[in-house]
């Protein structure tokens, strides 16, 4: 096998990771229509409406988004070593790291909710662990939506024109789900008319990491 450098293989993470875990959201919700009844709070049929297809391609974002995670680091520390604001990079990590470990966490609590032959269970016990694991995935989205946007700052004190530009609009679509996220929290009826919105800005995202990263292999 030949070698790889970090710069190569944290690139290749901020390419691949998000565009991936974004294409099997696109196709688990959209091309297989894995909604339920449509209104995200019904979880009962939402929950009877996933097919076995979904719940396999399901299991994939997590393991997409830890690649995603090494290349956010390897991206630190070329800002740190070439760069500034590393610190709010740093603090931006953080969050970013705490948002991938609640969807991690969430997709294994889904996966249990799966599990067939089970015995000694109450009746409905699926709904509950799938309304923790949604419970988890909001707040620690809302984290990430917080880290991501200190990213996205930091990275654009060191680009210049249309990439500072770009970063400065991904800083917009974190404060945009940050706010989505406390609307959500403080009202369960506004969950179906805002789902829509999450899909765009994971498109956006993914767009912006993919030029981090191809950008990353070039150093």
């Amino acid at each position: 096998m030949g070698n790889i450098s970090a710069n190569k293989l944290g690139g290749l993470g901020l390419l691949i990771g998000p565009g991936f875990a974004t294409l099997i959201f696109l196709v688990v919700f959209m091309v297989l229509g894995n909604t339920g009844s449509g209104d995200p709070r019904n979880f009962q049929a939402n929950f009877d409406k996933q097919t076995d297809l979904a719940h396999l391609l399901g299991l994939l974002p997590g393991i997409s988004l830890i690649f995603f995670l090494y290349g956010i680091n390897t991206l630190y520390n070329h800002v740190r070593e070439n760069g500034q604001n590393e610190a709010l990079f740093r603090l931006g990590s953080m969050g970013v790291f705490f948002g991938i470990l609640g969807i991690v966490v969430s997709i294994g609590l889904n996966s249990a909710t799966q599990f067939d032959g089970l015995s000694g269970l109450n009746e409905g016990y699926q709904y509950t662990i799938g309304l923790i694991a949604g419970g988890i995935q909001s707040y620690t989205g809302l984290i990430f939506s917080v880290g991501f946007s200190l990213i996205a700052l930091a990275v654009s004190s060191n680009k210049e024109g249309i990439h500072k530009i770009f970063a400065y609009v991904v800083v917009l679509i974190g404060l945009i789900n940050i706010v989505v996220s406390f609307i959500n929290f403080a009202d369960a009826s506004t969950w179906e008319a805002t789902f829509i919105i999450t899909p765009i800005t994971y498109v956006v995202i993914s767009i912006w990491t993919a030029t981090l990263g191809l950008d990353l292999m070039k150093k």
